[in-house]
């Protein structure tokens, strides 16, 4: 039967807090150490169970079996054998749902987009949270007109990409529906976005080229807002 390798006390705390979905910040902040040192304690634990990123090792030890009582970090991942299969995929549920919520928390602290243009110009006044860019952008979901600001296109397409890589664990069938659902509201965004840096909304054209073509949308999509009136 498998079994975990040896982990000290502090690793130990670490795979804890890395097992309820918290990032590396926020280990470092619970445990009251530096990021740095977070990360040094990772790559041992990940050398220790060979595997190279958080998902292989949650991956490994969900599906760890045998382990003594004095080795279970904190509390087991597993209940009980009986309720193992059931409460499997409840868990991961959880755990995304979590990890989801804090990657969005973490983000809108630390992701600075601010708003160049003056409020007597523009009606937008502070930037958009992340909600709001969801709300604006569902309502307008098919309105290529008018502009968006960065943080109305850059939140909206974090919300596509969250999702879309979330329903993949699900099904890959229902992340290709969601991503043809979004498709509409999401070039509308650009669209209104190039309106915004005084671009015309056809520029989203060159998505078709290959790799360069997205690249060079990205650094548009990126510029602030100018005065300019765009060209449809």
């Amino acid at each position: 039967m498998t079994q975990f390798p040896p982990l000290s006390n502090r690793e130990q705390e670490v795979v804890k807090l890395l097992l309820e979905g918290k990032s590396n910040k926020l280990i470092a902040s619970s445990l009251h150490i530096s990021r740095s040192t977070v990360e040094f304690h990772l790559k041992n634990i990940y050398n220790k169970f060979q595997v190279n990123s958080r998902m292989e090792l949650v991956l490994k030890l969900g599906n760890t079996t045998g382990l003594p009582e004095t080795e279970k970090l904190g509390q087991s991942i597993v209940a009980g054998k009986a309720e193992t299969t059931e409460n499997r995929d409840g868990l991961n549920l959880r755990n995304w749902a979590t990890s989801l919520r804090e990657a969005v928390s973490i983000i809108g602290k630390e992701l600075r987009m601010e708003d160049v243009l003056n409020s007597n110009t523009r009606n937008e006044g502070s930037a958009m949270t992340f909600y709001e860019s969801i709300r604006v952008c569902l309502a307008k979901y098919a309105e290529f007109n008018g502009r968006a600001s960065r943080p109305e296109f850059w939140w909206f397409t974090l919300f596509i990409t969250l999702v879309a890589s979330a329903l993949v664990y699900l099904s890959e069938n229902l992340s290709s529906i969601f991503m043809i659902a979004m498709l509409l509201p999401l070039f509308a965004a650009g669209a209104r976005r190039l309106h915004d840096i005084g671009k015309s909304g056809w520029w989203q054209l060159f998505v078709l080229a290959p790799v360069g073509g997205i690249v060079l949308l990205g650094i548009l999509w990126a510029q602030p807002p100018t005065e300019d009136t765009p060209s449809a």
